[in-house]
């Protein structure tokens, strides 16, 4: 058995596109081995600012032969067809069977040698690999060639063996490249098996979760010697993985007077403009240190780099400290007054007139979910976007809302308005929390709903998996708001009957996420031309499922659909639809099944009482008897009615 190595030698790759340049070429050689009849034992991937590599462990040295037959035309049919067989069969008329009145080929081909065959997938591979953004350079077919930075060296080894496949200027080696500064010399690798190891002896550690692992290992370490405790951040941890090849933590700090700046300023500034790991001393409070993670390993243990570092930040940190200083200055309804320069959407408008909407559209939900506080839901919609106009939120984006609140509370607003203001905002995404103060859940209901309504106007809908403006990400968010408060809120009466198809199919996915059949979701969200409350049609579809996958449930859906099921063939035979009646009810199981229906159901567990009546109803009677028909079938279209008050089993499979 033997061992390929594939590894892709570039400049550095972006951080945020490696893990998915990883998967994606391990997806398509794997699918490149599954056409070629190759199955390895075992499969590992590598990742680094500079390496992408594949490791294929346990495969065979000559491919399977193949016997493979193939049905022809019909004996007699014209000659044309059967030439057109025996092309691409490569046979003769006399190697052909004849059998059930037809022509059969058996094609038998000859295992090619593996090395072939790889070059033959890995060529295919690169041909099709994609990236998110890619760069232009170097030719192939004299055709520029986009990789996502200047590719430098392809190595392709077969156990010992040199694979020599090509890409565009390149013919692989058995050469590679380690770390830029601690081990620039090339690296031959003798065989396929000794990468990782020959990589790390080269100061790059290129399996992405074990260099995690050390980083992470690593500044908690650091941490620890100096008494402090982190801040955690997977997604920080995650992002610097995948700059450094050779992590080196040092601990820096920056001067104690910044600390007097808000603790999200300070984290906001290490975190996304330096990459830095806050510190938090024993009372949990951010401290004026912090862990950078180099990527080499100096002299002088690191000092000029902490020195750089701190360099660096002080100059973030005084521009935040000023603009701390002078936006407390203004108020924040003045800084709202400034909205109508800032451009919520080319199509749409500024963005005083989106607040606008939010104001009118925030009255109207609080009024429906029953939050009487008219004055606070005007005064927090106001200002929910005010601090966009400071001179914090211009510097520090990503510190819209959080900045507003600390300036509403400055100015004297009460706790609920300022939290609303920060608030309003999430959920940012599937992992982030919803606002759980009734006024800042409000408000972003408001905000999604606005932003959701006026960009699907302007004709800036998602398209497939496009959805630049996250106009999906603020349906679901509304979504989950609904269902957190367990708000019954009609969205049908703010939006047109596209969007509540666009919520519907979020609310479809949401459901899915908590591992409800398709067929339950399709059965318990039936259409309604007139209204959509999120909130009560989650839960009835929950309760659906539960009770389907109780004993009860799953007889009374086998009664029901049998019922059903009869009454849909017979509506199809006599190309009629049955109103539902219970007056020619005579028999005891007719009679029972109209005391069953003689209160209309409320939830699922409220139909067990049809079960046994229908079983009995089809034991004891023919529905097609003769001068019983209409009034039988009535009967089961009035069980029909009743079921589907509660959902529509038509739906469900079984």
């Amino acid at each position: 058995m033997a061992t390929m190595l594939l590894e892709l030698f570039s400049e550095e790759i972006p951080s945020r596109m490696q893990r998915a340049a990883a998967e994606q070429l391990q997806r398509l050689v794997l699918a490149g081995f599954e056409k070629n009849m190759l199955k390895p034992s075992d499969v590992k991937t590598f990742v680094s600012p500079r390496h992408l590599a594949i490791q294929c462990f346990g495969l065979p040295t000559i491919q399977p032969d193949v016997k493979e037959e193939k049905r022809g035309p019909k004996i007699g049919a014209p000659e044309q067809a059967l030439k057109g067989f025996l092309s691409a069969s490569g046979l003769t008329l006399e190697q052909c069977e004849q059998r059930d009145g037809y022509y059969y080929a058996t094609i038998e081909r000859k295992g090619q040698p593996v090395s072939d065959v790889v070059k033959k997938i890995i060529e295919d591979t690169l041909s099709v690999f994609s990236w998110p953004k890619s760069m232009h350079w170097g030719s192939r077919d004299k055709r520029p060639l986009a990789w996502v930075r200047p590719l430098h060296r392809i190595t392709c080894l077969l156990d010992e063996a040199v694979v020599p496949l090509q890409f565009a200027h390149l013919t692989a080696s058995n050469v590679t490249e380690g770390h830029r500064f601690l081990a620039p010399a090339p690296i031959t690798i003798a065989h396929a098996e000794k990468y990782e190891a020959l990589m790390n002896d080269a100061k790059v550690i290129v399996d992405f979760a074990a260099r995690r692992t050390k980083i992470a290992e690593q500044i908690a370490a650091v941490a620890a010697s100096a008494k402090l405790g982190m801040v955690e951040d997977e997604d920080l941890l995650n992002e610097v993985t995948g700059l450094v090849e050779w992590p080196v933590p040092l601990l820096c700090e920056f001067d104690k007077k910044f600390l007097d700046l808000p603790p999200e300023v300070l984290i906001s500034e290490m975190k996304n403009h330096q990459r830095y790991f806050a510190l938090t001393d024993a009372a949990g409070k951010l401290t004026n240190q912090f862990i950078t993670v180099a990527n080499m390993v100096n002299a002088d243990g690191g000092a000029q780099v902490k020195a750089g570092n701190a360099r660096v930040v002080r100059a973030r940190l005084a521009d935040g400290e000023f603009y701390w200083e002078q936006d407390r200055k203004t108020s924040l309804e003045d800084w709202g007054k400034k909205l109508s320069d800032v451009v919520f959407h080319a199509k749409v408008g500024m963005m005083n007139e989106k607040v606008a909407r939010i104001e009118s559209l925030a009255v109207e939900i609080a009024k429906a979910v029953g939050y009487a506080d008219e004055k606070s839901v005007r005064r927090a919609a106001k200002l929910c976007k005010a601090d966009l106009t400071s001179g914090m939120v211009g510097e520090f984006p990503e510190l819209q809302g959080i900045m507003g609140r600390y300036y509403a509370t400055a100015q004297g607003e009460s706790q609920e308005i300022a939290d609303a203001i920060r608030d309003h905002y999430k959920p940012l995404g599937a992992s982030d929390s919803v606002p759980e103060a009734p006024l800042a859940a409000i408000i972003a209901i408001a905000d999604k709903l606005d932003s959701i309504t006026s960009l699907f106007a302007a004709g800036e809908k998602p398209t497939g998996s496009k959805d630049p403006l996250a106009l999906r990400r603020a349906a679901l968010g509304v979504l989950r708001i609904l269902h957190w408060h367990r708000w019954n809120l009609d969205i049908a009466k703010f939006c047109s009957a596209e969007i509540i198809e666009f919520f519907h199919d979020r609310l479809k996915n949401l459901l899915r996420d908590e591992s409800i059949t398709p067929s339950v979701i399709e059965a318990g969200l039936k259409p309604d031309a007139t209204s959509f409350i999120p909130a009560l049609l989650s839960e009835q579809t929950k309760s659906l499922a539960t009770w389907l996958s109780a004993p009860a449930g799953t007889a009374t859906l086998a009664a029901i659909k049998r019922a059903m099921n009869i009454l849909a063939a017979e509506e199809k035979k006599s190309k009629t639809t049955f109103a539902p009646s219970v007056s020619g009810a005579a028999e005891p199981s007719e009679k029972a099944i109209v005391a069953a229906l003689a209160k209309a159901p409320t939830k699922p567990q409220d139909l067990d009482a049809l079960a046994t009546p229908i079983q009995q109803f089809f034991t004891d009677l023919m529905v097609t008897e003769e001068g019983k028909r209409e009034a039988r079938l009535g009967l089961l279209a009035a069980v029909r009615e009743a079921a589907t008050i509660i959902a529509d089993f038509s739906k469900i499979e079984g």
